[in-house]
């Protein structure tokens, strides 16, 4: 039997975010090596916030590592739970400098129509995270930061070697172990998960993924 193959990808620390979740999540999964069921592969990625390498680093896992399902993970302070992005946009911000200090060369992240949608199956996500206890949230808007670009890329089939069949973003928020790092002003004002918590979420979603996959029969693997 052909493996699915799944990869999660997740961020590294940016100018607002001294740390960032979603880096400790790809160690946690590294770590857990969890049971998405028969014949998956799951392969983790962290990206650099960063408009010129991140992309680049996307087209070098897709050389070694032709995913069926990807889903990246990223930080939004403002997410209060398990945040389900379902619409990436042909935009990036033109005023926020990436972690190298660095604007994007244009306002478009590449060419394409001004929307995407995720083909992640966020409705049964959603229910698979509520029956979990876990706090989950759908949004039409990823942004327009490094999160939004990732997302867009990934969706539009414009990188070499990496095009996978399905593929969305989550938005995750900070851990609650992570607070003493960020300003105790907005440390006060963010919600947060558990370790627990967004490893056990995160688990919940690639297996929701990869069942999904498995539904589409041979179109996936």
């Amino acid at each position: 039997m052909t493996p699915l193959r799944i990869l999660a990808t997740g961020f590294s620390a940016f100018p607002r975010a001294p740390v960032n979740p979603t880096e400790v999540l790809m160690g946690l999964l590294e770590k857990a090596a969890p049971d998405l069921g028969p014949a998956v592969e799951l392969r983790t990625l962290v990206l650099p916030v960063e408009y010129a390498r991140a992309p680049q680093a996307l087209g070098e896992i897709g050389a070694a590592f032709a995913a069926d399902v990807a889903v990246h993970f990223g930080l939004a302070d403002t997410a209060r739970g398990f945040r389900l992005e379902s619409t990436a946009r042909n935009r990036s911000s033109t005023l926020a400098v990436d972690a190298a200090g660095l604007l994007p060369a244009q306002a478009r992240v590449c060419e394409g129509p001004a929307t995407l949608r995720s083909t992640l199956p966020l409705p049964d996500i959603a229910a698979a995270l509520d029956a979990e206890g876990l706090p989950v949230q759908l949004s039409s808007n990823a942004g327009a930061y490094l999160c939004n670009h990732v997302f867009y890329l990934s969706r539009s089939g414009t990188i070499s070697r990496f095009g996978p069949k399905i593929s969305g973003f989550v938005h995750v928020p900070f851990l609650a172990d992570q607070l003493p790092a960020l300003d105790p002003a907005r440390a006060k004002r963010v919600f947060t998960l558990s370790r627990d918590e967004l490893l056990k979420g995160a688990v919940v979603i690639l297996r929701v993924c990869a069942d999904h996959a498995r539904r589409l029969g041979g179109d996936a693997s």
